[in-house]
């Protein structure tokens, strides 16, 4: 059973993902009965996000913050400045990156959550110390967490 959560800013458990991210679990798994899962996602300038992918099971949502975010969704690129937001139903392509020169922050929501920790915190350990995982590595990762290049 879920109850009500506070999480300050700066504060909550939190991954770096290579040298060029840190994503803070805001609202896990465990927190929303598997509900709804709520993310914030730092990026460095210039920084990949995520390629083109899928989910099959769930919705992603996402909210700019700080920077320039270049989203990639179905076959339409839009920069989003901070106050634009994205909405990607199930099945649909999609994939960002900080496309400007400056630190970006994105707000990253799912529903249903499908433990989507894991991922993040499984993709921290992939790349810890500078590590490029190879492509076999990240496909089999993704897919257990519902997520599929494209």
């Amino acid at each position: 059973m879920s109850v009500p959560l506070y999480v300050p800013a700066g504060e909550g458990e939190y991954v770096n993902i290579r040298d060029t991210k840190r994503t803070y679990l805001k609202l896990t798994t465990p927190d929303s009965d598997g509900e709804f899962g709520f993310f914030e996602h730092h990026m460095a300038p210039e920084a990949k996000g995520a390629a083109p992918h899928i989910h099959k099971q769930s919705t992603e949502m996402f909210y700019v913050v700080k920077g320039e975010i270049e989203f990639t969704i179905g076959d339409r690129k839009v920069v989003g400045e901070p106050g634009a937001f994205a909405y990607v139903p199930k099945g649909e392509p999609h994939g960002f990156t900080n496309r400007g020169t400056e630190d970006a922050t994105l707000l990253i929501m799912f529903y249903p959550i499908y433990n989507r920790e894991d991922y993040f915190r499984g993709l921290g350990r992939l790349t810890a110390g500078g590590r490029n995982p190879t492509l076999e590595e990240l496909q089999e990762h993704m897919a257990k967490y519902d997520q599929f290049m494209v």
